[in-house]
């Protein structure tokens, strides 16, 4: 607000041909409704003092027909939201005083005209300004703008610019030693297209004050034209090839004084651009700079892609390979039961002289006669001489050594059965391990196909600040998606974690790129920093977490863990170990840490699950299970995606509704084969996410709806405690669990 009172002040000085101040009222027309009251306050003061007494009260009369009209149709939101809607309501007051003054004065069609333009520029003024709030109240940045935003902003700012003017230091005017410089700047970082963009823009704005000043427009454009030509060659070839230009081009005016104003406007001007330091306005860069290396760049992309898929698609070639072989293998070794009583025949028999009256007369026994203790056999684990049947007895003169012999047998055919099921788990492991990598090439060879441009002289610039920072990198990748957002990542081989400012890296590199980045994440392992930036998302959320102990004793069986990626994502991972206590802790821990690492790293959230889960079948012989809850929310958009492996349900009030997201799915641990139930919602400014674990809902889920609906602007930490206190309290069965709540809600960034 009183950014809107101080430039209200500053736009009733912006004139054209000296006496019409129309942009006081572009303001007021242009800013939200809550600003434009201060913005009237402080044009009403600038038209006083500027203007005079008539002219400045024709003035605060529009406005306030301005004020009164946008609060009349302040409820019809079609029309409030329509881009043309400043304009119409700055240019019909503006023209109806006028006309009013026509009427008490006397007809003249000159002034008529004049009175008709002031209304005109008036309006498109009015368009300019709403249009560049639009855009800066948004998450874009001046490298994403497109050439009709970026003409906004320039003419925008322009005319904040032509209010400059009138203030003057000798014969020179403040307003055109700071356009020539804004010139020289658009030249150095921008070359032809910035140089001539900012001079063309600049000169048709500030020619407008006077008839005088007409030749401005030629002035600045030609200049900034010839500044951008000799960029490439340094700063004092830019500064004298305008300097020159814009020269020959005053000269028309055949006005001395007017030429030797326009020299010394220029002379400052280029002291003040020589004087800043060379990175000054920086930002100007990612504007006009064309994109020299995303043709370089696309075919390199391109063939990562190309190498990435088909390995994905080899590896899961592996995998069905393996299972093939496998399953071909099982039906030639695998032992029988028939093989038990063969191999006891092989160690009875042999030495016994009744052999061939056994095996071979006709009235002797067969493998058939070993059938009858088979159930028994399998029933109780062993057999003795008695479990036979009677005529194999009365034939058999070894009946209790071939019991025996039998159980031996039957020992080892137990302990191959026990040892191929294992083997079995470990090669759907493996197997698995082999489809998970699949699924991580194919998910790097998307996540490559979505960036469409990768800027490798950017990064060599990035390399140079980080090093600059104190830091060592041995790789930067600047990439930017399909959506114009820009991500950096950088590996360094400096892991103490005092070295890297956070606050100073934003800066330094946000004044390179020309954006506005969000705080980094650092990820540290095996010896190096991974560092990822994303620009900055247009949400925030704030982020709370509350916990009960089981028997309020010191390790937890659920585990918690939230963290933004550096994409622009906050991901929480709750897991809930079997049971309460160490080994469920152990469990729960393993999980969401592994969880946390991988998503980090970057993986999807598929292939993380199923390195969990192979991780937690492989853990130790015992049975190991964990819920895995994860809610990953998109700070650019607002998407909220929920996956449950075994997890309870969560809950998602998005204005004054509530709903539950609950999905049946098992948890990790048990199966060499799992994977996530997953939902996805919006959620908007002020919708609230809250996470809980099994222990908070043993005694229902109404009473947490309840809360969570009723909840004011209470912080979310009070949140997350009511719950996990009213959990305490309902639980009346002598019995306790752990009880985990984590409650996100959305805020403007």
């Amino acid at each position: 607000m009183l950014l809107s009172l101080g430039l209200g002040f500053l736009s009733a000085n912006a004139r054209i041909y000296e006496s019409y101040a129309p942009f006081g009222i572009s303001l007021c027309a242009s800013l939200p409704f809550f600003a434009a009251l201060p913005s009237f306050f402080g044009s009403a003061v600038g038209y006083v003092v500027f203007s005079g007494s008539s002219s400045g009260f024709r003035y605060i009369a529009s406005m306030v027909a301005v004020i009164a009209i946008r609060w009349t149709l302040s409820d019809i939101r079609k029309i409030n939201r329509h881009s043309f809607f400043p304009a119409l309501v700055c240019s019909v007051p503006v023209f109806a005083t006028g006309l009013a003054i026509l009427s008490v004065s006397g007809f003249s069609l000159r002034l008529l005209s004049l009175y008709f333009l002031e209304a005109l520029l008036g309006g498109a003024g009015a368009y300019f300004i709403s249009r560049t709030i639009v855009i800066f109240s948004g998450t874009k940045s001046l490298g994403m703008l497109t050439p009709q935003e970026l003409a906004s902003v320039i003419l925008s700012g322009c005319i904040f610019l032509l209010s400059l003017v009138p203030y003057s230091i000798g014969p020179m005017s403040v307003g055109r030693v700071a356009a020539v410089a804004v010139i020289l700047f658009a030249a150095r970082y921008g070359g032809i297209a910035g140089g001539a963009a900012a001079g063309t823009a600049a000169g048709a704005v500030l020619s407008l004050y006077s008839l005088d000043t007409a030749f401005l427009g030629a002035a600045y454009a030609f200049g900034g034209l010839i500044a951008g030509l000799f960029s490439p060659v340094g700063r004092f070839a830019l500064t004298t090839g305008y300097a020159v230009a814009a020269l020959i081009m005053s000269l028309q005016t055949g006005s001395p004084s007017l030429v030797i104003a326009g020299a010394y406007e220029t002379a400052v001007a280029v002291l003040v651009f020589l004087a800043l330091p060379p990175d000054t306005a920086s930002f100007m860069r990612a504007v006009f700079a064309p994109d020299d290396s995303s043709a370089n760049a696309e075919g390199l992309r391109r063939s990562i892609i190309m190498r990435l898929d088909f390995a994905s698609k080899a590896l899961s070639n592996v995998t069905q390979d393996v299972e093939d072989v496998s399953e071909k293998l099982a039906g030639i070794v695998t032992p029988t039961i028939s093989e038990v009583y063969k191999e006891a025949v092989d160690q009875t028999c042999s030495r016994c002289g009744m052999k061939v009256f056994c095996w071979e007369h006709r009235d002797g026994v067969s493998m058939e006669s070993f059938d009858y203790v088979t159930e028994k056999l399998q029933n109780k684990g062993c057999i003795s001489a008695d479990d036979f049947r009677d005529d194999f007895r009365k034939k058999c003169c070894r009946t209790g050594e071939m019991a025996s012999a039998v159980n031996r047998s039957y020992e080892s055919y137990l302990a191959g059965e026990a040892a191929e099921r294992r083997i079995e788990e470990v090669r759907r492991v493996v197997a698995g391990q082999f489809c998970g990598l699949s699924d991580i090439l194919c998910e790097m060879a998307q996540e490559y196909a979505d960036y469409e441009t990768f800027d490798t002289t950017l990064a060599d610039r990035i390399t140079e600040k980080l090093k600059e920072l104190g830091l060592h990198p041995t790789a930067v990748s600047c990439r930017t998606d399909r959506l114009g957002r820009m991500t950096i990542e950088a590996e360094s081989a400096d892991t103490d974690k005092k070295i890297i400012s956070r606050a100073l890296m934003v800066h330094e590199l946000s004044k390179i790129c020309g954006r506005r980045f969000d705080t980094p994440a650092l990820t540290y392992a095996y010896g190096s920093c991974r560092i990822t930036l994303c620009e900055q998302p247009c949400f925030d959320a704030e982020t709370a977490s509350s916990q009960h102990i089981s028997g309020n004793g010191r390790l937890c069986g659920d585990n918690l863990r939230y963290f933004t990626d550096g994409t622009g994502r906050l991901t929480a991972i709750l897991s809930d170990g079997m049971g309460t206590g160490g080994r469920a802790a152990v469990d729960g821990g393993m999980a969401s840490s592994l969880m946390e690492k991988l998503l980090r790293a970057g993986l999807g959230s598929d292939c993380s699950l199923k390195i969990v889960n192979s991780a937690l079948l492989v853990k130790s012989g015992d049975e190991s299970l964990s819920t895995v809850d994860v809610v990953s929310i998109d700070l650019y958009s607002g998407k909220v995606s929920f996956m449950k492996a075994g997890a309870a349900l969560s809950f998602v009030r998005k204005g004054s509704e509530i709903f539950r997201i609950e999905t049946p799915s098992l948890p990790a641990g048990i199966l060499p084969d799992i994977e996530f139930s997953k939902s996805q919602d919006e959620l908007s400014q002020g919708d609230i996410v809250v996470m809980v674990s099994d222990g908070a809902i043993a005694t229902g889920e109404d009473w947490i709806e309840r809360i969570i609906c009723s909840w004011d602007d209470r912080c979310m930490q009070q949140l997350c405690d009511t719950i996990v206190d009213e959990a305490c309290a309902r639980r009346s069965d002598g019995r306790d669990d752990d009880i985990t709540v984590v409650a996100m809600q959305l805020r403007a960034s």
